[in-house]
């Protein structure tokens, strides 16, 4: 309901479509959860995969998504074959992951063309939720982020499996 993060949201959104591009072959989501993201990086129908860890989460992005396959499982051993996906999305998610490298590592293998991921820019994002009161006693950070990301610290996790990294930014992701 906050008019700044809504605006902030839209433009993070608006930025991610245009780095999506063509969004055709097959696509894969690693970490999908209720579909929030989703539903609003792609065109109202687009066929993907989506891979999510948590059951109640899974069946949330399944029925509101029918046109997303929903898949059980962890984005540190992904059931797919090597270089089986054309676009490669996780959005929201490596702050998430104790051991993230893992999933990074797999999500290179299964990536046979992009891959697109999304994090929140630190500092900035927690300051961002003090500055509205959210997480205070955390001094803003999430309780469910573990791993912290600037944008060099995002590019020194994907340079290990990936020649050409962009970062693009949209503050605060």
């Amino acid at each position: 309901t906050n008019p700044v993060v809504q605006k902030l949201l839209a433009r993070w959104m608006a930025t991610l479509q245009g780095v999506l591009g063509d969004t055709s072959g097959t696509v894969v989501d690693v970490g999908i959860g209720e579909g929030f993201a989703l539903e609003r990086m792609f065109p109202d129908g687009t066929e993907a995969v989506g891979l999510e860890y948590r059951h109640d989460k899974a069946l949330v992005a399944s029925q509101k998504l029918p046109a997303v396959s929903v898949v059980r499982g962890d984005a540190g051993v992904l059931p797919f074959p090597d270089r089986s996906a054309d676009l490669v999305t996780s959005i929201e998610v490596l702050e998430h992951l104790p051991g993230y490298e893992q999933a990074v590592a797999e999500m290179a293998r299964i990536c046979g063309g992009r891959l697109v991921v999304s994090v929140p820019w630190e500092p900035w994002f927690r300051l961002g939720n003090l500055g509205r009161g959210k997480n205070v006693r955390r001094i803003g950070n999430d309780p469910e982020h573990v791993n912290f990301f600037s944008p060099r610290t995002l590019r020194k996790a994907l340079d290990q499996h990936f020649d050409d990294v962009r970062i693009v930014k949209a503050f605060p992701w």
